[in-house]
């Protein structure tokens, strides 16, 4: 089957100036971690474990272990009562 005479070729380089260079996966993370960071919407505690423990080219072998242990001890934290100060 024949293409149409009015169909377009696309050219490559014309193709690859509009979408860009490909991102290698470290520039990819950092721009997920710096999206996480700056977002109002999301918990700043929560996006530091996940940067620090998930959001990297070579995690840790036991990196979703890590994660949700920091994420328990976030949480266990911030369920503690606030200590009450009492004037002696």
């Amino acid at each position: 089957m024949e293409a149409p005479d009015d169909a377009v070729a696309l050219d490559s380089t014309i193709v690859q100036a509009e979408v860009g260079p490909p991102e290698t996966p470290d520039v990819f993370l950092a721009g997920v971690t710096k999206t996480l960071n700056a977002s109002t919407d999301m918990d700043a505690d929560l996006a530091s474990i996940l940067s620090d423990h998930l959001l990297t080219v070579t995690p840790h072998a036991n990196a979703v272990a890590n994660a949700k242990a920091a994420i328990v001890a976030l949480a266990v934290k911030r369920a503690a009562p606030a200590e009450v100060q009492t004037d002696g």
